[in-house]
C-alpha cells in the first residue's frame, strides 16, 4: 500500500505571516461583535418578556 505524502507550498515571509494573523484576527473581532451585540439583545428581549408575564399574573391575581 502507498503511503499518502502531504505536500506544502511556499510560506510567506514570517513578517508577512504576521501581518496577515493580525488582519485575520481584527476581521474575527468584527465577526465576534455582532454575534455579542445579538446575543445582549436576545437576553434583554427575553427578560423583557419574562418580566411582562409575571407582571400580568400579577395583575390578574390581583383583580381575582
Amino acid at each position: 500500500m502507498k503511503q499518502a505524502t502531504r505536500q506544502y507550498g511556499p510560506l510567506q515571509p514570517l513578517a508577512e505571516q504576521h501581518c496577515i494573523t493580525t488582519k485575520l484576527d481584527a476581521l474575527m473581532a468584527l465577526c465576534d461583535q455582532p454575534e455579542a451585540n445579538f446575543t445582549a439583545i436576545t437576553r434583554s428581549k427575553l427578560l423583557d418578556s419574562a418580566l411582562h408575564e409575571a407582571m400580568e399574573l400579577a395583575v390578574k391575581a390581583v383583580n381575582a
